[in-house]
């Protein structure tokens, strides 16, 4: 029986592995990474899949990852200055780790002895842009040879702008022999505040034979940093009495900034909040109705069962009553002409119109209410059609031959309507067709109704008024006048008219200047006047918000842009962009893995940022062969040592695209390759 047993639960036991195969799950994992010795946390450690070497995340200031990895993949932590490490996964969900350091000669100053006259020289430093700060960090050692008790070193770094020529101090450094802040201090009674360098102060604690390390560090922020800088450090040596020596030398030029060409694109975001939209603006504008009363021949009282008379009454008190009952209507004028058909003597004739134009009056004028009549401006003609109305008539029906007959009498006697109407009545056709269809045509009492009323302009008056220039346009108008355009050049135009009559149309700033971000020509002035105040950010639309930050972004002002896009939701439409600033702003390791994900290019580009050096030239290795692409393989080159690869890849770049030589003149990463390459070029000409 137990062998029976132990038999069954073998099969089953068979049975659930071959039918349930262990599947392997994505896990986030979560750590600290700290340098081994000190436990400092280490800032900006790449994280990486060791299987698929891909870039899955970077720690933050604290030193702490989380990275979505598979269970049973290893992670490689590398940062420059430490050995890299592999950390097997194994399904854990915390993985702390300590990197060792890796021996580092220290930067040191050359003096050339010359006693009293030697010349300070600072190895070559790097101005490293991060958003729109430039970053200077250079160790400096002072030889115990030169440096006695009794002086005091200054050494007063600065950012030269080139492109603006605009020179900036950076924060001096200052290195007191002991004697030196002795004696400076009972100068000054103790009071160490009166010396405006004690902030930037440090005194020498290490004995006479010690050399002694200085550290220049400091930031610096500027508008463009794609302008061309240098760093100039001046120096001087100085005791109680005089400045023993002094100089001014240059230790970098040009900055080093990976992501000028980081990849991306941005959508401009129109208005869409609903208490920045202009509503439509009531005015008051004129409305004309017409109507016509039919009467017979020789009659002058209306007869309201002739023609369409009923319907045209009925019709005209209707327009009466509703400007009675809405409170923005108000009768402006009523108008009223009686017209007598040519046939006949004419002071009859006359006089008939004006019959026929009282009877109407008086009908109408019982049914119009006093108080609209009360300001209304009421006035009546009276006249007679001419045979001349009859020929048109003719014409306009087909009657050509006729017309002709009409008009002949009508040259015949010009001046006598009475002749006219005498000689008409013996023409062939005279009573089928003049006498029965076309006289009674002309036999009518007209009315026109003006009313002034509170309304939107319609879009036909609006497009008129805008053909005529007309300057009373509202931001409604304009607001109407672009949404109801399709062409993109056209509706750039309005707006822009919209906002030279109206510069704080919030609503006609943002969709343009969302419509010039669709086409590439980003222009962050236009939403400017409306950013003055960051206290307010938050209280304008988040369309304005972001089609500032991306133009800013597109300007080069990593730091605004940033600070707008984080005051946005994380949604579909903004989401680029908080990632595209934050990242350009220097804030790498947020947003590090899902731009690198973007393409090959960007990620090279963020191992460039965070001076993963190494895996950077071996992924730019790579790349197409773009201009950009050749270029950044030339910088990824130079920054492992690999002198001839960085050299042919940005001729290659250059040849690809010229204007790459002005970028590569002013990169800290590749300025002594293209004055090599300049000097060749001269030589061979």
């Amino acid at each position: 029986m137990r062998t029976y047993l132990a038999a069954l639960t073998a099969a089953i036991s068979i049975l659930l592995y071959v039918s349930f195969p262990a599947e392997s799950r994505t896990i986030n994992v979560r750590g600290r990474v700290i340098s081994q010795g000190s436990h400092e946390p280490l800032e900006g450690v790449t994280v990486r899949n060791a299987r698929t070497e891909r870039l899955i995340g970077s720690t933050n200031m604290e030193g702490r990852y989380t990275v979505s990895v598979d269970e049973n993949d290893e992670l490689l932590f590398s940062i420059v200055g430490c050995e890299s490490l592999v950390e097997p996964v194994k399904g854990r969900l915390a993985i702390d780790v300590a990197l060792f350091p890796k021996p580092q000669e220290l930067e040191e100053i050359i003096v050339v002895a010359k006693g009293l006259e030697d010349a300070f020289i600072i190895d070559d430093a790097e101005l490293n842009v991060k958003g729109n700060y430039i970053h200077l960090k250079k160790h400096v050692k002072i030889p115990h040879k030169l440096f006695s008790s009794n002086v005091r070193m200054i050494i007063q770094p600065t950012i030269y702008d080139v492109t603006l020529r605009k020179l900036s101090y950076l924060k001096p450094v200052v290195f007191d022999g002991y004697r030196y802040a002795i004696t400076q201090r009972r100068m000054h009674d103790f009071n160490d505040s009166i010396d405006p360098l004690t902030p930037f102060r440090s005194i020498k604690q290490t004995s006479r034979k010690t050399d002694d390390i200085v550290t220049i560090a400091d930031s610096l922020y500027v508008e463009n940093p794609n302008h061309d800088f240098m760093c100039l450090v001046m120096s001087s040596l100085e005791n109680y009495n005089n400045i023993i020596h002094a100089d001014t030398f240059m230790i970098a030029r040009g900055t080093v900034n990976p992501l000028r060409f980081l990849s991306y694109e941005l959508k401009g975001a129109g208005m869409t909040d609903e208490r920045f939209i202009p509503q439509p603006e009531v005015e008051l504008r004129d409305a004309r109705g017409n109507m016509n009363l039919a009467f017979e021949v020789g009659k002058s009282k209306l007869n309201l069962s002739l023609g369409n008379n009923r319907a045209e009454i009925d019709a005209m008190l209707a327009e009466f009553q509703a400007i009675e009952n809405n409170p923005d209507m108000a009768l402006k004028s009523f108008s009223i002409s009686g017209t007598a058909s040519p046939e006949g003597r004419y002071e009859s004739n006359i006089k008939l119109a004006g019959a026929r134009m009282n009877s109407a009056m008086d009908i109408i004028m019982q049914s119009v209410p006093e108080n609209l009549r009360r300001n209304a401006s009421i006035s009546t003609d009276a006249s007679v059609a001419s045979w001349s109305d009859v020929s048109e008539l003719l014409r306009t029906d087909g009657h050509d031959d006729e017309a002709d007959a009409v008009e002949r009498i009508i040259k015949k006697y010009p001046k006598n309507p009475d002749m006219q109407s005498a000689r008409m009545k013996r023409l062939p056709f005279y009573k089928h067709l003049l006498a029965d269809k076309y006289l009674p045509r002309l036999r009518k009492v007209n009315y026109q109704i003006v009313t002034s009323q509170y309304r939107p302009l319609t879009d036909a008056e609006i497009e008129e008024l805008y053909a005529r220039g007309d300057k009373s346009l509202s931001k409604y108008h304009f607001w109407r006048l672009y949404n109801n355009s399709s062409d993109t050049a056209r509706r750039e135009k309005i707006m822009r008219h919209a906002l030279e009559n109206h510069p704080d149309f919030l609503a006609a700033a943002t969709d343009l200047s969302a419509l010039l971000i669709d086409r590439g020509q980003s222009d962050a002035s236009i939403l400017e006047p409306f950013f003055t105040d960051s206290n307010k950010w938050t209280g304008l639309p988040e369309s304005s918000r972001y089609d500032m930050g991306a133009s800013a972004l597109a300007e080069g002002r990593f730091s605004r842009a940033d600070s707008l896009m984080s005051t946005l939701p994380d949604n579909e439409l903004f989401h680029k962009g908080k990632v595209y600033s934050a990242a350009l702003n220097g804030r790498y390791i947020d947003v590090m893995q899902e731009i690198s994900e973007d393409s090959p290019l960007n990620e090279v580009l963020l191992l460039l940022a965070i001076k993963d050096n190494d895996t950077a030239w071996e992924k730019a290795q790579k790349l197409d062969e773009s201009a950009i692409e050749e270029y950044v393989k030339a910088v990824a080159a130079n920054r492992v040592d690999n002198y001839v690869y960085a050299t042919v890849h940005l001729k290659n770049a250059l040849r690809l695209d010229p204007s790459l030589r002005d970028v590569a003149r002013v990169d800290g990463d590749l300025t002594d390759i293209i004055e090599d390459i300049d000097s060749e070029n001269e030589e061979l000409q």
